[in-house]
């Protein structure tokens, strides 16, 4: 019973850290984005997505090409977004009509 208390704990303890990690990781895409270091913004938010499908830092990405005028960048993480979630849509009804 004591290691499995042991087990569940530890795994708490990762998974906050993994969180916490996560969250840390795009403050700091958003510090550097804001900065001025777009490039380096962009490239942190690319690597984070790739584990972390988050429809939010798609569309984050989909504006900061977007500012950078590479249009069809910009257009690959709108759609992402708008494909995970339609909240982030422009159209109430997710542009399905």
């Amino acid at each position: 019973m004591k290691v499995l208390a042991l087990v569940i704990m530890f795994v708490s303890l990762v998974t906050v850290s993994f969180s916490w990690a996560n969250e840390a990781a795009l403050k700091e895409a958003h510090s550097l984005y804001y900065n001025g270091e777009k490039e380096a913004a962009i490239k942190m938010m690319e690597e984070y997505v790739e584990s972390n499908p988050d429809p939010g830092v798609y569309y984050f990405l989909g504006y900061a090409y977007y500012e950078m005028k590479d249009m069809d960048q910009a257009n690959e993480y709108f759609r992402e977004s708008f494909r995970l979630k339609d909240f982030y849509s422009p159209m109430p009804d997710g542009g399905s009509k």
